[in-house]
Protein backbone atom coordinates (compact mmCIF):
# COMPACT_ATOMS: atom_id res chain seq x y z
CA UNK A 1 0.00 0.00 0.00
CA UNK A 2 2.99 2.54 0.90
CA UNK A 3 4.58 1.32 -2.15
CA UNK A 4 1.56 2.54 -4.23
CA UNK A 5 0.77 5.78 -2.23
CA UNK A 6 4.36 6.82 -3.12
CA UNK A 7 4.27 5.88 -7.35
CA UNK A 8 0.69 7.68 -7.01
CA UNK A 9 2.90 10.84 -5.43
CA UNK A 10 5.76 10.93 -7.48
CA UNK A 11 3.26 10.89 -10.62
CA UNK A 12 1.37 13.70 -8.91
CA UNK A 13 4.85 15.50 -8.19
CA UNK A 14 5.26 15.11 -12.10
CA UNK A 15 2.13 16.36 -13.69
CA UNK A 16 2.50 19.00 -11.41
CA UNK A 17 6.32 19.95 -12.72
CA UNK A 18 5.37 19.33 -16.32
CA UNK A 19 2.13 22.06 -16.05
CA UNK A 20 4.15 24.16 -14.35
CA UNK A 21 7.13 23.91 -16.92
CA UNK A 22 4.51 24.50 -19.43
CA UNK A 23 2.35 27.34 -18.16
CA UNK A 24 5.57 29.56 -17.38
CA UNK A 25 6.71 28.99 -20.90
CA UNK A 26 8.41 31.72 -22.20
CA UNK A 27 6.14 33.94 -24.01
CA UNK A 28 7.20 35.16 -27.93
CA UNK A 29 8.36 38.33 -28.90
CA UNK A 30 6.39 40.40 -30.28
CA UNK A 31 6.51 41.14 -34.01
CA UNK A 32 7.02 44.06 -35.88
CA UNK A 33 4.16 46.56 -36.42
CA UNK A 34 3.20 47.86 -39.92
CA UNK A 35 4.62 51.65 -39.67
CA UNK A 36 8.05 50.20 -38.34
CA UNK A 37 8.36 47.78 -40.99
CA UNK A 38 7.47 50.25 -43.66
CA UNK A 39 10.17 52.55 -42.06
CA UNK A 40 12.97 49.89 -42.06
CA UNK A 41 11.69 48.71 -45.71
CA UNK A 42 11.65 52.47 -46.61
CA UNK A 43 14.38 54.63 -45.01
CA UNK A 44 14.49 57.30 -47.51
CA UNK A 45 11.04 57.71 -47.57
CA UNK A 46 10.35 59.92 -45.14
CA UNK A 47 6.95 61.84 -46.02
CA UNK A 48 4.40 59.69 -48.11
CA UNK A 49 1.76 61.70 -49.49
CA UNK A 50 -1.34 62.21 -48.68
CA UNK A 51 -3.38 62.13 -51.52
CA UNK A 52 -1.93 60.88 -54.63
CA UNK A 53 0.17 63.27 -56.99
CA UNK A 54 -0.81 62.43 -60.33
CA UNK A 55 -3.40 64.51 -62.01
CA UNK A 56 -7.61 63.35 -62.32
CA UNK A 57 -7.21 62.04 -58.69
CA UNK A 58 -10.82 62.17 -56.83
CA UNK A 59 -10.59 62.15 -53.16
CA UNK A 60 -13.29 59.51 -51.20
CA UNK A 61 -12.44 56.16 -50.28
CA UNK A 62 -12.21 53.34 -53.02
CA UNK A 63 -15.69 51.37 -53.69
CA UNK A 64 -15.57 47.81 -54.82
CA UNK A 65 -17.83 45.67 -57.51
CA UNK A 66 -16.49 47.54 -60.66
CA UNK A 67 -17.32 44.87 -62.84
CA UNK A 68 -20.86 45.70 -62.68
CA UNK A 69 -20.10 48.86 -63.00
CA UNK A 70 -19.30 48.40 -66.88
CA UNK A 71 -22.77 47.26 -67.37
CA UNK A 72 -22.49 44.29 -69.65
CA UNK A 73 -23.59 41.09 -68.71
CA UNK A 74 -21.61 38.64 -71.23
CA UNK A 75 -18.34 40.31 -69.73
CA UNK A 76 -19.44 39.24 -66.26
CA UNK A 77 -20.49 35.87 -67.42
CA UNK A 78 -16.87 35.35 -69.13
CA UNK A 79 -15.21 36.57 -65.68
CA UNK A 80 -17.40 34.08 -63.75
CA UNK A 81 -16.16 31.19 -66.47
CA UNK A 82 -12.65 32.01 -66.06
CA UNK A 83 -12.32 32.08 -61.98
CA UNK A 84 -14.24 28.75 -62.44
CA UNK A 85 -12.33 26.87 -64.66
CA UNK A 86 -8.34 28.52 -65.14
CA UNK A 87 -6.04 26.39 -64.63
CA UNK A 88 -3.19 28.66 -63.17
CA UNK A 89 -6.15 29.71 -60.16
CA UNK A 90 -6.44 26.36 -59.59
CA UNK A 91 -3.00 25.14 -58.98
CA UNK A 92 -2.69 28.67 -56.80
CA UNK A 93 -5.53 27.09 -54.69
CA UNK A 94 -4.00 24.01 -54.71
CA UNK A 95 -0.74 25.70 -53.29
CA UNK A 96 -3.01 27.71 -50.87
CA UNK A 97 -4.13 23.82 -49.22
CA UNK A 98 -0.94 22.55 -49.06
CA UNK A 99 0.18 25.47 -47.16
CA UNK A 100 -2.11 24.74 -45.19
CA UNK A 101 -1.03 21.38 -43.96
CA UNK A 102 1.66 23.16 -42.84
CA UNK A 103 0.58 24.76 -39.97
CA UNK A 104 -1.23 21.54 -39.24
CA UNK A 105 2.46 19.71 -39.23
CA UNK A 106 3.95 22.23 -37.08
CA UNK A 107 1.26 22.52 -34.50
CA UNK A 108 1.34 18.74 -34.33
CA UNK A 109 5.64 18.98 -33.30
CA UNK A 110 4.15 20.55 -30.19
CA UNK A 111 1.74 17.58 -29.13
CA UNK A 112 2.34 14.19 -27.70
CA UNK A 113 3.19 11.70 -30.30
CA UNK A 114 1.87 8.25 -29.14
CA UNK A 115 3.14 5.37 -30.61
CA UNK A 116 2.48 1.35 -30.27
CA UNK A 117 4.81 -1.43 -30.47
CA UNK A 118 4.26 -5.15 -30.91
CA UNK A 119 7.12 -7.90 -31.17
CA UNK A 120 6.84 -11.68 -30.86
CA UNK A 121 10.11 -13.92 -31.07
CA UNK A 122 10.26 -17.62 -31.46
CA UNK A 123 13.40 -19.47 -30.41
CA UNK A 124 13.62 -23.29 -31.56
CA UNK A 125 16.07 -26.11 -29.56
CA UNK A 126 16.07 -28.60 -32.32
CA UNK A 127 17.94 -31.05 -29.82
CA UNK A 128 15.59 -31.18 -27.32
CA UNK A 129 12.68 -30.18 -29.71
CA UNK A 130 11.29 -27.26 -27.36
CA UNK A 131 10.35 -24.08 -28.89
CA UNK A 132 10.51 -20.83 -26.65
CA UNK A 133 8.03 -17.53 -27.81
CA UNK A 134 7.86 -14.31 -26.42
CA UNK A 135 5.47 -11.34 -27.02
CA UNK A 136 6.01 -7.80 -26.54
CA UNK A 137 3.42 -4.88 -26.16
CA UNK A 138 4.13 -1.22 -25.78
CA UNK A 139 2.71 1.64 -25.43
CA UNK A 140 5.14 4.83 -25.94
CA UNK A 141 4.86 8.59 -25.44
CA UNK A 142 7.16 11.39 -26.31
CA UNK A 143 6.78 15.09 -26.21
CA UNK A 144 8.79 17.46 -26.58
CA UNK A 145 8.55 20.42 -24.10
CA UNK A 146 8.31 23.89 -25.74
CA UNK A 147 9.61 25.67 -22.97
CA UNK A 148 11.04 28.25 -24.02
CA UNK A 149 8.55 28.69 -27.41
CA UNK A 150 10.94 27.22 -30.36
CA UNK A 151 8.01 25.09 -31.46
CA UNK A 152 5.57 27.51 -31.19
CA UNK A 153 7.55 30.35 -33.01
CA UNK A 154 7.97 27.60 -35.68
CA UNK A 155 4.07 27.19 -35.63
CA UNK A 156 3.29 31.31 -36.03
CA UNK A 157 5.60 31.51 -38.94
CA UNK A 158 3.85 28.75 -40.41
CA UNK A 159 0.94 30.37 -39.73
CA UNK A 160 2.42 33.77 -41.39
CA UNK A 161 2.96 31.59 -44.68
CA UNK A 162 -0.52 30.23 -44.53
CA UNK A 163 -1.89 33.91 -44.40
CA UNK A 164 0.62 35.28 -47.11
CA UNK A 165 -0.84 32.16 -49.56
CA UNK A 166 -4.34 32.84 -48.50
CA UNK A 167 -3.65 36.89 -49.48
CA UNK A 168 -1.55 35.82 -52.55
CA UNK A 169 -4.50 33.66 -53.87
CA UNK A 170 -7.32 36.73 -53.12
CA UNK A 171 -4.70 38.81 -55.20
CA UNK A 172 -4.19 36.10 -57.62
CA UNK A 173 -8.43 35.99 -58.20
CA UNK A 174 -8.56 39.67 -58.42
CA UNK A 175 -6.19 39.80 -60.95
CA UNK A 176 -7.62 36.99 -62.83
CA UNK A 177 -11.02 38.91 -63.39
CA UNK A 178 -9.33 41.90 -64.56
CA UNK A 179 -6.96 40.11 -66.62
CA UNK A 180 -9.68 38.50 -68.05
CA UNK A 181 -11.69 41.92 -68.77
CA UNK A 182 -8.85 43.26 -70.23
CA UNK A 183 -8.57 40.12 -72.51
CA UNK A 184 -12.47 40.81 -73.13
CA UNK A 185 -12.02 44.33 -74.16
CA UNK A 186 -9.03 43.43 -76.21
CA UNK A 187 -11.19 40.94 -78.00
CA UNK A 188 -13.78 43.29 -78.75
CA UNK A 189 -11.03 46.43 -79.57
CA UNK A 190 -9.77 43.77 -82.37
CA UNK A 191 -13.73 42.86 -83.77
CA UNK A 192 -14.17 46.75 -83.61
CA UNK A 193 -10.66 47.23 -86.02
CA UNK A 194 -11.69 44.35 -88.11
CA UNK A 195 -14.97 45.75 -89.02
CA UNK A 196 -13.20 48.87 -89.52
CA UNK A 197 -10.39 47.26 -91.65
CA UNK A 198 -13.61 45.66 -93.67
CA UNK A 199 -15.24 49.18 -94.57
CA UNK A 200 -11.94 50.63 -95.55
CA UNK A 201 -11.34 47.83 -98.10
CA UNK A 202 -15.18 48.73 -99.10
CA UNK A 203 -14.21 51.99 -99.62
CA UNK A 204 -10.95 51.86 -101.54
CA UNK A 205 -13.06 49.28 -103.66
CA UNK A 206 -15.37 52.04 -104.44
CA UNK A 207 -12.72 54.74 -105.06
CA UNK A 208 -11.19 52.17 -107.79
CA UNK A 209 -14.30 51.97 -109.68
CA UNK A 210 -14.82 55.79 -109.44
CA UNK A 211 -11.39 56.17 -110.91
CA UNK A 212 -11.81 53.22 -113.42
CA UNK A 213 -15.01 55.32 -114.73
CA UNK A 214 -12.96 58.59 -114.96
CA UNK A 215 -10.39 56.78 -116.60
CA UNK A 216 -12.38 55.36 -119.04
CA UNK A 217 -14.58 58.38 -120.19
CA UNK A 218 -10.85 60.29 -120.42
CA UNK A 219 -11.49 62.50 -117.23
CA UNK A 220 -8.03 61.05 -115.26
CA UNK A 221 -5.42 59.18 -116.05
CA UNK A 222 -4.38 55.80 -115.17
CA UNK A 223 -1.80 57.28 -112.58
CA UNK A 224 -5.43 57.55 -110.56
CA UNK A 225 -6.76 54.11 -111.02
CA UNK A 226 -3.14 52.82 -110.48
CA UNK A 227 -2.98 54.46 -106.95
CA UNK A 228 -6.49 53.48 -105.88
CA UNK A 229 -5.22 49.95 -106.76
CA UNK A 230 -2.46 50.27 -104.37
CA UNK A 231 -4.53 51.91 -101.83
CA UNK A 232 -7.18 49.08 -102.15
CA UNK A 233 -4.19 46.28 -101.95
CA UNK A 234 -2.74 47.73 -98.79
CA UNK A 235 -6.33 47.62 -97.25
CA UNK A 236 -6.66 44.04 -98.10
CA UNK A 237 -3.29 43.25 -96.46
CA UNK A 238 -4.43 45.50 -93.57
CA UNK A 239 -7.62 43.22 -93.54
CA UNK A 240 -5.89 39.94 -93.43
CA UNK A 241 -3.63 41.31 -90.62
CA UNK A 242 -6.81 42.58 -88.26
CA UNK A 243 -8.42 38.71 -88.85
CA UNK A 244 -5.16 37.31 -87.52
CA UNK A 245 -5.28 40.12 -84.64
CA UNK A 246 -8.86 39.06 -83.55
CA UNK A 247 -7.88 34.99 -84.28
CA UNK A 248 -5.05 35.64 -81.37
CA UNK A 249 -7.17 38.25 -79.07
CA UNK A 250 -9.60 35.20 -78.92
CA UNK A 251 -7.55 32.25 -78.45
CA UNK A 252 -6.01 34.31 -75.53
CA UNK A 253 -9.23 34.69 -73.60
CA UNK A 254 -10.19 31.58 -74.44
CA UNK A 255 -7.02 29.74 -72.45
CA UNK A 256 -8.20 32.12 -69.03
CA UNK A 257 -11.26 30.52 -69.71
CA UNK A 258 -9.59 27.24 -69.59
CA UNK A 259 -11.19 26.46 -73.01
CA UNK A 260 -9.26 24.95 -76.26
CA UNK A 261 -7.83 28.14 -78.33
CA UNK A 262 -9.75 27.83 -81.19
CA UNK A 263 -10.75 31.34 -81.45
CA UNK A 264 -14.64 30.26 -81.69
CA UNK A 265 -15.92 32.15 -78.67
CA UNK A 266 -18.98 34.78 -79.39
CA UNK A 267 -17.77 38.60 -79.69
CA UNK A 268 -19.67 41.16 -78.82
CA UNK A 269 -19.25 44.51 -81.16
CA UNK A 270 -20.90 47.28 -79.08
CA UNK A 271 -18.14 49.07 -77.01
CA UNK A 272 -18.99 49.11 -73.35
CA UNK A 273 -19.36 51.97 -71.46
CA UNK A 274 -16.63 53.62 -69.10
CA UNK A 275 -17.94 53.67 -65.88
CA UNK A 276 -17.56 57.57 -64.00
CA UNK A 277 -14.42 58.30 -62.17
CA UNK A 278 -12.87 56.15 -59.38
CA UNK A 279 -12.27 57.48 -56.13
CA UNK A 280 -8.84 57.33 -54.66
CA UNK A 281 -8.34 57.05 -51.47
CA UNK A 282 -5.09 57.75 -49.70
CA UNK A 283 -1.71 56.28 -50.17
CA UNK A 284 -1.17 54.84 -47.24
CA UNK A 285 -4.66 52.85 -47.32
CA UNK A 286 -2.95 50.18 -49.58
CA UNK A 287 -0.89 48.67 -47.24
CA UNK A 288 -4.34 47.53 -45.58
CA UNK A 289 -6.31 46.85 -48.71
CA UNK A 290 -4.42 45.16 -51.10
CA UNK A 291 -3.80 41.79 -50.73
CA UNK A 292 -0.52 41.48 -52.15
CA UNK A 293 0.96 43.98 -49.75
CA UNK A 294 -0.95 42.50 -47.12
CA UNK A 295 1.19 38.84 -48.32
CA UNK A 296 4.50 40.75 -48.07
CA UNK A 297 3.70 42.01 -44.80
CA UNK A 298 3.22 38.71 -43.35
CA UNK A 299 6.22 37.13 -45.34
CA UNK A 300 7.89 39.36 -42.87
CA UNK A 301 6.68 38.06 -40.24
CA UNK A 302 7.31 34.75 -40.68
CA UNK A 303 11.01 35.45 -41.75
CA UNK A 304 10.68 37.20 -37.98
CA UNK A 305 9.46 34.20 -36.43
CA UNK A 306 11.70 32.08 -38.30
CA UNK A 307 14.99 33.59 -36.82
CA UNK A 308 13.24 33.52 -33.74
CA UNK A 309 12.72 29.81 -33.83
CA UNK A 310 16.27 29.56 -34.88
CA UNK A 311 17.15 31.88 -32.16
CA UNK A 312 15.88 29.73 -29.38
CA UNK A 313 17.59 26.51 -31.10
CA UNK A 314 20.74 27.41 -28.89
CA UNK A 315 18.75 26.88 -25.55
CA UNK A 316 18.59 23.54 -24.14
CA UNK A 317 15.59 21.39 -25.47
CA UNK A 318 13.44 19.39 -22.84
CA UNK A 319 11.81 16.00 -23.88
CA UNK A 320 9.30 13.73 -21.73
CA UNK A 321 8.92 9.72 -22.51
CA UNK A 322 6.48 7.42 -21.02
CA UNK A 323 6.66 3.90 -21.89
CA UNK A 324 4.32 1.41 -20.62
CA UNK A 325 3.88 -2.74 -21.56
CA UNK A 326 3.69 -5.98 -21.18
CA UNK A 327 6.19 -8.83 -21.74
CA UNK A 328 5.65 -12.34 -21.63
CA UNK A 329 7.34 -15.98 -22.33
CA UNK A 330 7.04 -19.35 -21.82
CA UNK A 331 8.87 -19.27 -18.62
CA UNK A 332 6.92 -16.48 -17.01
CA UNK A 333 3.89 -18.07 -17.89
CA UNK A 334 4.81 -21.25 -16.22
CA UNK A 335 5.68 -17.92 -12.96
CA UNK A 336 2.09 -16.83 -13.86
CA UNK A 337 3.86 -13.65 -13.84
CA UNK A 338 3.22 -11.83 -17.04
CA UNK A 339 4.42 -8.51 -15.91
CA UNK A 340 3.13 -5.27 -16.86
CA UNK A 341 6.56 -2.73 -16.94
CA UNK A 342 6.40 1.16 -17.18
CA UNK A 343 8.87 3.06 -18.06
CA UNK A 344 9.43 7.07 -17.75
CA UNK A 345 12.02 10.12 -18.39
CA UNK A 346 12.64 13.69 -18.80
CA UNK A 347 15.53 14.38 -20.92
CA UNK A 348 17.10 17.28 -21.40
CA UNK A 349 19.83 18.21 -24.95
CA UNK A 350 21.94 20.72 -24.80
CA UNK A 351 23.79 21.99 -27.90
CA UNK A 352 27.43 22.73 -27.03
CA UNK A 353 29.03 22.16 -30.70
CA UNK A 354 27.39 22.13 -33.77
CA UNK A 355 30.31 23.10 -36.01
CA UNK A 356 28.80 26.58 -36.69
CA UNK A 357 25.89 25.08 -38.22
CA UNK A 358 22.81 26.68 -35.80
CA UNK A 359 24.84 30.23 -35.89
CA UNK A 360 25.15 29.96 -39.59
CA UNK A 361 21.48 29.29 -39.27
CA UNK A 362 20.62 31.89 -37.32
CA UNK A 363 22.81 34.33 -39.74
CA UNK A 364 20.73 32.56 -42.79
CA UNK A 365 17.49 33.71 -41.07
CA UNK A 366 18.48 37.07 -40.40
CA UNK A 367 19.41 37.72 -44.18
CA UNK A 368 16.08 35.90 -44.85
CA UNK A 369 14.45 38.31 -42.88
CA UNK A 370 16.32 41.38 -44.11
CA UNK A 371 15.53 40.38 -47.61
CA UNK A 372 11.57 40.39 -46.12
CA UNK A 373 11.65 43.84 -45.27
CA UNK A 374 13.32 44.77 -48.42
CA UNK A 375 10.45 42.92 -50.61
CA UNK A 376 7.91 44.52 -48.17
CA UNK A 377 9.22 47.67 -49.58
CA UNK A 378 9.50 46.90 -53.63
CA UNK A 379 5.76 45.48 -53.04
CA UNK A 380 4.64 49.07 -51.71
CA UNK A 381 6.76 51.06 -53.91
CA UNK A 382 5.27 49.17 -57.09
CA UNK A 383 1.66 49.57 -55.68
CA UNK A 384 2.41 53.06 -55.18
CA UNK A 385 3.65 53.61 -58.63
CA UNK A 386 1.07 51.20 -60.05
CA UNK A 387 -1.68 54.15 -59.01
CA UNK A 388 -0.12 56.78 -59.84
CA UNK A 389 0.86 55.58 -63.50
CA UNK A 390 -3.08 54.47 -63.41
CA UNK A 391 -4.09 57.79 -62.67
CA UNK A 392 -1.86 59.57 -64.82
CA UNK A 393 -2.78 57.53 -67.86
CA UNK A 394 -6.88 58.45 -66.95
CA UNK A 395 -6.14 61.98 -67.10
CA UNK A 396 -3.56 61.35 -70.37
CA UNK A 397 -5.88 59.11 -72.43
CA UNK A 398 -8.54 60.62 -71.23
CA UNK A 399 -7.70 64.12 -73.34
CA UNK A 400 -5.93 62.41 -76.25
CA UNK A 401 -9.18 60.46 -76.55
CA UNK A 402 -11.60 64.03 -77.03
CA UNK A 403 -9.00 65.23 -79.29
CA UNK A 404 -8.80 62.26 -81.62
CA UNK A 405 -12.62 61.87 -81.84
CA UNK A 406 -12.47 65.69 -83.01
CA UNK A 407 -10.18 64.84 -85.28
CA UNK A 408 -12.08 62.05 -86.80
CA UNK A 409 -15.27 64.21 -87.21
CA UNK A 410 -12.95 66.68 -89.08
CA UNK A 411 -11.61 64.72 -91.24
CA UNK A 412 -14.87 63.06 -92.11
CA UNK A 413 -15.71 66.45 -93.91
CA UNK A 414 -12.57 66.74 -95.54
CA UNK A 415 -13.33 63.44 -97.20
CA UNK A 416 -16.66 64.27 -98.21
CA UNK A 417 -15.00 67.77 -99.57
CA UNK A 418 -12.92 65.74 -101.01
CA UNK A 419 -14.98 63.24 -103.21
CA UNK A 420 -16.85 65.88 -103.92
CA UNK A 421 -14.21 67.61 -105.83
CA UNK A 422 -12.74 65.04 -107.31
CA UNK A 423 -15.92 64.08 -108.73
CA UNK A 424 -16.27 67.63 -110.30
CA UNK A 425 -12.47 67.39 -111.58
CA UNK A 426 -11.32 70.14 -109.28
CA UNK A 427 -9.03 67.43 -106.90
CA UNK A 428 -6.84 64.60 -108.09
CA UNK A 429 -7.19 61.08 -106.78
CA UNK A 430 -3.72 61.60 -104.19
CA UNK A 431 -5.44 64.43 -102.09
CA UNK A 432 -8.72 62.29 -101.89
CA UNK A 433 -6.52 58.60 -100.74
CA UNK A 434 -4.28 60.63 -98.65
CA UNK A 435 -7.72 62.27 -96.47
CA UNK A 436 -9.22 58.88 -96.66
CA UNK A 437 -6.44 56.98 -95.01
CA UNK A 438 -5.94 59.36 -92.42
CA UNK A 439 -9.51 59.38 -91.62
CA UNK A 440 -9.21 55.52 -91.54
CA UNK A 441 -6.15 55.62 -89.30
CA UNK A 442 -8.05 58.28 -87.08
CA UNK A 443 -10.63 56.20 -86.63
CA UNK A 444 -8.57 53.28 -85.76
CA UNK A 445 -6.64 55.53 -83.15
CA UNK A 446 -9.92 56.50 -81.36
CA UNK A 447 -10.65 52.91 -81.60
CA UNK A 448 -7.27 52.08 -79.60
CA UNK A 449 -7.72 54.98 -77.39
CA UNK A 450 -10.76 54.09 -75.80
CA UNK A 451 -10.49 50.74 -75.15
CA UNK A 452 -6.77 51.86 -73.38
CA UNK A 453 -8.16 53.85 -71.37
CA UNK A 454 -11.13 51.04 -70.60
CA UNK A 455 -8.01 48.87 -69.83
CA UNK A 456 -6.11 51.63 -67.77
CA UNK A 457 -9.54 51.61 -65.75
CA UNK A 458 -9.53 47.98 -64.74
CA UNK A 459 -5.71 47.96 -63.94
CA UNK A 460 -6.57 51.39 -61.53
CA UNK A 461 -9.35 49.39 -59.92
CA UNK A 462 -6.84 46.73 -59.27
CA UNK A 463 -3.98 48.89 -57.82
CA UNK A 464 -6.51 50.83 -55.90
CA UNK A 465 -7.46 47.29 -54.08
CA UNK A 466 -10.98 47.47 -55.81
CA UNK A 467 -12.94 44.30 -55.61
CA UNK A 468 -14.55 43.07 -59.02
CA UNK A 469 -17.51 42.18 -56.78
CA UNK A 470 -19.11 43.57 -54.26
CA UNK A 471 -16.82 41.64 -51.64
CA UNK A 472 -13.44 43.72 -50.57
CA UNK A 473 -10.52 42.09 -52.29
CA UNK A 474 -9.32 40.80 -48.40
CA UNK A 475 -12.24 39.17 -47.10
CA UNK A 476 -13.39 40.35 -43.85
CA UNK A 477 -12.84 36.84 -42.11
CA UNK A 478 -9.02 36.42 -43.11
CA UNK A 479 -8.53 40.66 -41.88
CA UNK A 480 -9.30 39.83 -38.66
CA UNK A 481 -6.64 36.97 -38.35
CA UNK A 482 -3.83 39.25 -39.83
Amino acid sequence: MGSSSHSISSARWVGMALASLLLCGCALSTPPERSEVLARALPDTTHIPDSWQQADSLPGEVGNDWLASFNDPQLTQIVAEALANNPNLRQAASTVLAVAQSVNLAGAQMLPQIGGQVGSTGTRDFDKSNTNTSEQVNIILSWELDIWGRLRAQKSETESNYAAAMLDFAFARQSLAATTTRSWFAVVQATRLLALAEQSTTIYTQLLNVSQVRNRAGKVSEFDVIQAQAALDGSQAALESARNNQAIARRNIELLLGRYPAAEIAVATHASVLPAAVESSAPLSLLGRRPDVLAAEQQVRAAFRGLEADRLALLPDFSLQLEVGRFSNNLIGLLDINPWIGHGAIGMQIPIYEGGALVAQIAISDAQEQAAVANYGSVVLAAFNEVETGLGNEYYLGQSLVYANRGVVSLEKAVQLANDRYQAGASDMQSVLQLQTRELQSQADAIDLYYSLLANRVGLYLALGSSFDSEPMVPPALLNTL
